[in-house]
């Protein structure tokens, strides 16, 4: 069935003539007239007869006009959906992230991108730490706190670092070391230390630099999330490690900060798997070049900030 025969003999009908529809249609007269000749021969009859200077239905044409008026308004609601996705004025974004990402560096960007386009339906899922746990056909994007916590991704998507951040180590208040004016990553071995889960990106960093400083740490407490670590090192259980991101946000922490190993301390890096281009939705793609737009601001403002 071509949709265009239908819709051009429901135009056909509703400006009574060929003249009048190749108006509307803005095609010539034969061509008009040649599309309802095609149909004329799919449904087996005529559908129209001359009357006056104009046509009338027959009546395997009034049969047909209700048809051809569903596909019509079947055809405005496709094109209606298509131009408002388009537009960003419908349309799902869905989010998958581990816990930090959660946290503390998606929920301002998603309120400034909900700002901008606010008919955009925002899905999010924080706090994953095993990502077998979810569906992943069922979400867009996926952050990551290492590049490869993400297995079983289909071919078309890809992992690209997103961001980098620092590591801090917080101490209690009133502990042992803050008396030093030197602190290494050696006088923390004899000390109790808070850690994340396993498959935490900060932990994964923290164990390598002391890997690569040959050094074996306690596990003596593990916890999961950002939150419970800093509330461990509060309550004075420990010295932890959290992203300075966390930092900014918890400022009612009881805790000390140093930047260890000096004088550059602990960086890492923030992934994001998305879909290749040719299989990102309108949405995702404003959403892309949104974070691209707000890294570059960010980037600005480091910039022009005193040191």
């Amino acid at each position: 069935m071509d949709t265009e025969l239908l819709l051009t003999f429901l135009t056909v009908a509703r400006s009574g003539g060929i003249s009048a529809a190749a108006r509307v249609l803005h095609r010539s007269q034969p061509t008009v007239t040649e599309r309802l000749q095609k149909l004329t021969q799919q449904v087996g009859e005529p559908l129209t007869m001359r009357s006056g200077r104009g046509i009338r239905l027959t009546p395997a044409g009034e049969a047909l006009l209700s048809t051809a008026q569903r596909m019509r308004d079947v055809v405005d609601e496709f094109d209606d959906i298509v131009l408002r996705r388009q537009r960003l004025q419908n349309g799902v974004l869905r989010i998958a992230a581990t816990n930090t990402v959660a946290n503390y560096f998606l929920p301002q960007r998603l309120v400034a991108f909900q700002r901008e386009f606010p008919d955009v339906e925002l899905q999010l899922r924080g706090g994953i730490i095993d990502w077998s746990d979810i569906s992943l056909s069922d979400w867009d994007l996926f952050f990551l706190e290492g590049g490869l916590d993400l297995e079983g991704l289909p071919s078309y998507y890809t992992v690209t670092p997103w961001l980098h951040d620092e590591i801090m180590t917080i101490f209690p208040e009133g502990h042992a070391l803050l008396a030093q004016d030197d602190i290494t990553l050696e006088s923390l071995m004899s000390y109790p230390m808070i850690w994340r889960e396993r498959a935490s990106g900060i932990r994964r960093s923290v164990e390598r630099v002391f890997h690569d400083a040959h050094l074996t740490p306690k596990q003596s407490i593990e916890v999961t999330g950002v939150e419970a670590v800093g509330a461990a090192v509060d309550a004075g259980l420990g010295i932890g490690f959290v992203t300075a991101a966390a930092l900014r946000y918890r400022k009612d922490w009881r805790v000390h900060v140093r930047r260890l190993p000096s004088p550059h301390g602990i960086q890492w890096t923030l992934y994001m798997a998305r879909p290749q281009p040719i299989y990102q939705s309108h949405t995702i793609q404003a959403f892309l070049q949104f974070l691209d737009a707000d890294a570059v601001h960010a980037s600005d403002t480091a910039a022009a900030s005193p040191c």
